[in-house]
């Protein structure tokens, strides 16, 4: 159930620079005043030890994970130096490791002010300094709902700052920060089935479900339910955190156009609020929180340390896996041009049948993974997409191609066996990233004409996001990158668009186009800066056909006019839930529900954008 939509408090405008209708939004109503490290208002020893009293000693000391490999920091040990170089690029690694996060761009304060290693060949580094950047200096890692209300408690007293991480797979950086205390909530790894659960207070019929403590990934969840024959709509990446900020993003995956996204999924959780108090949100109880928890941001609400997930029967999935190569080298932008739009014709189709589409692409190669359903629809849906492909044999070539029904007895069998590995062969791990994205509706996809400019507009952007890396300065990983266009958006759920917190712009969509680029250490502040501001232009092309909206956890940190893009309609009610649980305005992340992006708390991302 939605809260009511307070009408009197949206007033809207229409731009004469937008053709779309914009919002006011509300401004914060507190400014939380944190303390900072080496300040007089940083805790005491004393206070210190007493927290670590009160979790059972679990405090510890945080310095980036690399220090151990920086010759001339005080860490410096090259047997455990070895440990990291080897383990370097590897995401399950990485997130066993407080101090670590995916992309070690968010564990620097700006440009060049952190501990990476260079991703391209990890080693040992002499002659510079290693920074402590964005790492909290110290972290407690909970064991349950009762540490996470001690912690707050705690913080709230000494205004501390806290910041929640679970696995560090973060396009936005939420999980660090300095002069913070890192509530690590990856140990809160449980995995149950309910084959008639009930959520607390509600006499709803009884369903089957799975309850994820906190940390649980992807990849244990998956593998979970395959042994329990029974599917649940989740993401792709394996090391995704399912029960943190995917959920409170929303949550798109394979299953997601037929059966909404996670955030809808979900059927109560877990939280302590900034009182302390731990809470059950559900539809019975706390179910404003409830809606703003699901897809209202993360990190904005509390410490989650639970969540139950509706499932679904074991479902086999259908696949179509194609690789295609433009022929002609000297027209590749009209080709990679008509082959957007060929499969823009047909999104809509694809994606209002269930079936979820991938395009990763780039000037000299398209990969197209599709996936649905077998029981929703036959691969005959395809058909017509082929024969147009195939009669533009002269311009394309089929380089691979494996289509089959029921290719995949289980969604456990397909993300173990094939997406999960195909989404992480596309992540750079160890190296840095900035992403930039926007929505495109389906009625941008309805007519051969709008169809054309959102195809051309992508085009545009590629090249905007490419040209730094063309000509491969140094620092930079790939001097090819690609656009991804993702075609898992919820359209069997539209006309819920109201019934939890997520983006009203996930409703209207038939693709969520990400642009990004990976780059290492050595770069020079000059291709830094023009590879970052060229990733936040990349989207300029679909601001000026109107598509403004994005996806929070795939979006950019630059994003000019965040609460529209992030939220839509629904931030100022979001807001208004916000300050009923968190009347100090204590739970705040960058550019999420009552935050200003200007506080002192987010100077390492103006650091970032003033270089």
């Amino acid at each position: 159930m939605s809260p009511p939509l307070s009408r009197l408090s949206l007033f809207v405008s229409l731009s004469v620079s937008s053709r779309a209708l914009t919002q006011r939004f509300g401004v914060p109503y507190a400014i939380p005043n944190y303390a900072t490290l080496g300040s007089a208002s940083w805790p005491s020893d004393s206070a210190w030890s007493s927290l670590n009293a009160t979790c059972g000693g679990r405090l510890q000391a945080l310095r980036p994970w690399a220090a151990v490999c920086y010759h001339d920091d005080p860490l410096y040990d090259p047997n455990a130096c070895q440990t990291v170089l080897s383990n370097y690029k590897s995401d399950i690694a990485r997130e066993a490791v407080a101090s670590a996060l995916l992309w070690p761009n968010w564990e620097s304060c700006g440009y060049d002010d952190g501990c990476a290693l260079n991703y391209s060949n990890p080693q040992p580094v002499s002659g510079e300094t290693c920074y402590q950047g964005t790492t909290p200096p110290i972290s407690i890692a909970i064991s349950s709902a009762q540490d996470a209300s001690n912690t707050i408690k705690w913080a709230t007293a000494n205004n501390v700052k806290l910041t929640i991480k679970n696995t560090g797979h973060d396009y936005f950086g939420r999980s660090s920060g300095p002069s913070s205390l890192q509530v690590l909530t990856h140990g809160l790894n449980s995995i149950t089935y309910n084959a008639e659960f009930v959520p607390q207070g509600s006499s709803a019929t009884p369903v089957p479900a799975l309850i994820l403590g906190a940390g649980a990934q992807l990849s244990s969840i998956y593998e979970f339910a395959g042994q329990q024959n029974v599917s649940a709509v989740l993401g792709a990446c394996p090391t995704v955190g399912a029960a943190g900020g995917y959920f409170q993003g929303g949550g798109h995956g394979i299953l997601t156009p037929t059966y909404g996204l996670a955030a809808e999924r979900v059927l109560e959780v877990e939280i302590v609020t900034a009182d302390g108090v731990i809470r059950t949100a559900n539809l019975a109880q706390n179910s404003d929180l409830f809606w703003a928890l699901r897809g209202g941001g993360p990190g904005s609400w509390g410490i989650v340390t639970s969540v139950t997930l509706a499932t679904l029967p074991q479902i086999a999935i259908s696949a179509s896996l194609l690789v295609i190569a433009p022929k002609d080298p000297q027209n590749l932008q009209t080709l990679g041009v008509n082959f957007i739009a060929l499969v823009g014709k047909y999104q809509n189709t694809f994606v209002n049948s269930g079936v979820t589409t991938s395009l990763v692409f780039s000037e000299s190669e398209y990969i197209l993974y599709v996936w649905w359903p077998a029981d929703k629809a036959s691969v005959s849906l395809l058909y017509p997409f082929f024969e147009e492909l195939l009669g533009l044999s002269n311009d394309y070539t089929v380089a691979s191609n494996k289509t089959e029904e029921s290719m995949f007895p289980s969604v456990t069998t397909a993300e173990q066996e094939n997406i999960g590995p195909f989404y992480d062969s596309t992540n750079s791990y160890g190296g840095s990233i900035h992403v930039a994205s926007r929505f495109v509706s389906q009625s941008m996809l309805e007519s051969s004409q709008s169809i054309q400019n959102v195809a051309e507009a992508i085009w545009e952007g590629y090249q905007i996001v490419s040209a730094p890396s063309k000509f491969a300065p140094a620092g930079i990983i790939t001097p090819q990158t690609a656009v991804f266009l993702f075609g898992d958006m919820p359209a069997s759920s539209k006309d819920q668009v109201n019934t939890t917190g997520a983006n009203p712009g996930f409703f209207d969509a038939a693709w969520h186009v990400i642009f990004s680029a990976p780059w290492t250490t050595g770069i020079s502040k000059s291709t830094y800066h023009s590879l970052t501001t060229a990733i936040n232009n990349s989207v300029g092309p679909l601001d000026s056909l109107g598509l403004t909206s994005s996806y929070q956890n795939e979006g950019s940190t630059w994003e000019p006019n965040w609460q529209q893009a992030f939220f839509g309609s629904k931030y100022n009610d979001l807001l208004a839930i916000k300050q009923k649980y968190d009347p100090t305005n204590f739970f705040t992340t960058y550019k999420g529900v009552g935050s200003a992006p200007n506080w002192a708390a987010y100077t390492c991302y103006q650091s970032e954008q003033q270089v």
